[in-house]
Order: structure tokens, then C-alpha cells, then sequence
């Protein structure tokens, strides 16, 4: 979702408010992704914290209303890929909800689902979980938009091959739980103020200093400029 000038011109001069208000829009895709992709809470909660703290350093670089999210959506994918060596199993997998409850079938479908190539679980998951179009998964996924297509439809059909005629079934059961993966807003937002605030305030103070360092430079440039003012003969 495009952000709005102003709101993002504010952001990149370090105002908590236009911040916090860019990252709690992102925030929810993040940890969607992040778990969704990892299939482990803690390994994706890790993933999210470490995206955010990232962001906070590379946001006065956004130079466009698309910039937040295109870099949420990019690096959140580059991280998790940096996780593949801690898998989930069915007893802690993200995308199954309660694996007492779960169908064999269903267990199997997400298995397979983990066992895909890593860009073709990225674009099934972006597609039918975060509900991406091609253009925003291949950003996501950095590539173009026709290998994100080819992915996305070498994973239907593998899957398929898995579940048979209850592909849809699964794919939407799948869907259901993806979504409800990132926190609720109340448990969301005071966790994202603690960490702007720890990283705001130093470079507000910081920015402070320059200025009164400025200040007291041409200060003294001014009452130098005044001592010698009335040697100068004309």
C-alpha cells in the first residue's frame, strides 16, 4: 500500500508518530511472511524483529510512497531465506493449527508444501496466503514477474498432485490459518513504540547537538567578528 507523501517525509525526519504509523501498516505481512515462511513462531518472530530494527536504519532512504513496502516485503523474504536451516515438523508448523485436530491429508498437503523449492513455496505462500498480485510477489521474491508465475504454477500443480480434489479445501483451510498469523493490534503496537522510541530518541538527540553545535560555531564566528570589528581600518 502506497504511503502517503507527507506521512513518509515526516518518517525520514525521525517523527515517531509518521513512523510508527508506516510500520504498524507493514508490520502485519512481515510476521505473516516471516512465520508463514519459517514455519516456526520463534524462528519467524525473530525474522520480524530483525527486519524491523533494519528498517528503522534504512528508512531515510525511501524516496517514494511504494518504498516501505517494497522493502518490507524484499527483505522479510531475504531473511527468511537465511533461516532454511530450522525447519518446523507437525508438531510446532506454523500452518497447521492444532496437529490433534489436523487431518492426515491436511499434515501431508503442508508437508509436501515444505518440502517445495524454496521460490515456489515463497510465491504459493505470497499468492494465496499474503494475496499478492504477480507484480508485488516478484517484487518480493526479486525476480520477474514471469519466474514468479512459473513458480507459483509449479507449486499448484505439485500440490495438486498431493491433495487431489481437495486442493481448494486445503488451500483455503491453509489460507484461514496464514492469516490470523500476525499479532493483534494491542500486543502489536506497544511492541513497535519500545523499538522506535530506542532508536528515534538517540538520533533526535543527536540532531539536536549538531544543531547547537552549529549554533555555538557561528555564535563565536559572531562575537569574533564584533572584537575585531573596531580595529579594521577602512
Amino acid at each position: 500500500m502506497a504511503v502517503d507523501e507527507h506521512l513518509l517525509d515526516q518518517a525520514r525526519r525521525f517523527n515517531r508518530p509518521a513512523i510508527e504509523a508506516i510500520f504498524a501498516e507493514n508490520y502485519p505481512a512481515v510476521a505473516r511472511i516471516a512465520m508463514g515462511l519459517t514455519g516456526r513462531v520463534d524462528v519467524g518472530m525473530g525474522v520480524v524483529r530483525f527486519v524491523i530494527k533494519r528498517a528503522l536504519h534504512t528508512l531515510p532512504n525511501w524516496k517514494d510512497e511504494d518504498a516501505p513496502q517494497r522493502w518490507f516485503l524484499h527483505h522479510t523474504i531475504l531473511t527468511t531465506r537465511r533461516t532454511a536451516k530450522h525447519q518446523p515438523d507437525t508438531s510446532n508448523d506454523t500452518l497447521i493449527a492444532d496437529p490433534r485436530d489436523a487431518s492426515p491429508e491436511y499434515v501431508a498437503f503442508v508437508r509436501a508444501l515444505r518440502s517445495l523449492p524454496m521460490q515456489q513455496r515463497e510465491a504459493f505462500l505470497l499468492h494465496h496466503g499474503e494475496r499478492l498480485n504477480e507484480r508485488w510477489s516478484a517484487v518480493a521474491m526479486d525476480c520477474s514477474v514471469i519466474a514468479e508465475s512459473n513458480h507459483l504454477n509449479a507449486a499448484n500443480a505439485e500440490l495438486r498432485t498431493i491433495a487431489g480434489d481437495k486442493f481448494a479445501a486445503f488451500v483455503d483451510e491453509m489460507t484461514r490459518i496464514y492469516r490470523s498469523l500476525a499479532p493483534e493490534e494491542q500486543m502489536m503496537i506497544p511492541k513497535l513504540r519500545g523499538t522506535i522510541a530506542r532508536h528515534v530518541w538517540p538520533r533526535r538527540i543527536a540532531r539536536m547537538v549538531g544543531w547547537l553545535l552549529m549554533l555555538g560555531f557561528l555564535a563565536a564566528m559572531g562575537y569574533g567578528a564584533w572584537k575585531i570589528w573596531p580595529r579594521l581600518e577602512f
